[in-house]
């Protein structure tokens, strides 16, 4: 159960993260010059990993929860 608990958390942090990616991706697409869009870029890239890296422990987590259930 607390796994299952811990991965809602963490789909919980990738939804915000992927929302924030977002934001920035629409700052830079947006910006008219590209010194405009360079403060954006490094956000860009660390919401990008860091969406990836909590779904992966999310899954993970889920995927324990369910094979510790089972057992």
């Amino acid at each position: 159960m607390r796994s299952i608990l811990f991965a809602a958390v963490l789909f919980g942090g990738v939804l915000f993260t992927s929302n924030q990616t977002r934001v920035e991706g629409l700052a830079i697409n947006l910006a008219p010059t590209s010194r405009q869009a360079a403060p954006h870029a490094v956000p860009f890239l660390l919401y990008s990993v860091a969406t990836g890296a909590l779904l992966a422990c999310g899954t993970a987590a889920a995927l324990a929860g369910l094979v510790r259930e089972e057992a």
